[in-house]
């Protein structure tokens, strides 16, 4: 009964502490499914296209692809000098998607240091390196079945790349220290201030990457190339 969602069981006969505890599991639970409901309706709320700022023309066409990427599975590449909005882009795009009631998880590429970042992401597994003294869930296994944001994507080192590079193609991954494969089913949504053309002629990112990310491309224009947006 549990399996199929029964919160708890009693055993004859009834003791009455017991199920007065019983009772207030249930309500803790209902309150938490109610207030984490409102939670999302709020969150959604605040990332619908009507509260994103605009009145250009070039923001127009922006938004008007935002639209219709948002119901797609495609990965998306957000393009754009710091500041110009990339993070609300990338936040209406999820909550106007079939995974808007699912998890979006966002991670900084260029906040956490190299050697954390492929653990952060992905994960690891007792032992796998010195600290790790427990298994710890990363940011793509929490995001299975949402989504997640990686800013500053250009960021990245060429190991991860290629680890990165593998969940695109295979939808797999392993923890740092284990050789279980772990499927997952999340959608990417990357961003960049920097130019990965020219990363990719130094050498810097890899071409086959590039190409997996940059499926939808949407470029923002800063404030100073959309002046009709400074009223708004």
């Amino acid at each position: 009964s549990m399996k199929e969602g029964a919160l708890d069981y009693l055993t004859k006969p009834i003791d009455l502490d017991e199920l007065l505890l019983i009772f207030q599991k249930v309500l803790e639970r209902s309150s938490l499914i109610k207030e984490n409901r409102e939670l999302k309706a709020k969150l959604q709320e605040r990332y619908t296209f009507q509260n994103i700022v605009y009145g250009s023309p070039k923001m127009e066409d922006v938004m008007g692809l935002v639209a219709r990427v948002a119901p797609s599975q495609a990965t998306v590449l957000i393009r754009g000098e710091t500041g110009t909005g990339k993070e609300l882009i990338a936040n209406a795009i999820h909550y106007a998607s079939s995974r808007s009631e699912k998890s979006f998880i966002k991670v900084s590429c260029s906040a956490i240091p190299e050697t954390l970042l492929e653990s952060e992401l992905f994960g690891h597994e007792k032992g796998a390196f010195t600290g790790a003294i427990q298994r710890r869930i990363g940011r793509f296994e929490e995001a299975d079945g949402g989504t997640i944001f990686l800013d500053e994507i250009g960021d990245l080192s060429p190991s991860t790349q290629v680890k990165l590079l593998r969940i695109l193609q295979e939808k797999e991954f392993q923890r740092l220290g284990s050789n279980l494969n772990l499927k997952i089913d999340v959608r990417v949504i990357t961003a960049t201030h920097r130019h990965l053309e020219e990363a990719m002629k130094k050498g810097l990112f890899r071409e086959d990457l590039y190409y997996r990310l940059n499926v939808i491309s949407i470029h923002l224009p800063p404030l100073r190339e959309r002046n009709e947006d400074v009223p708004f």
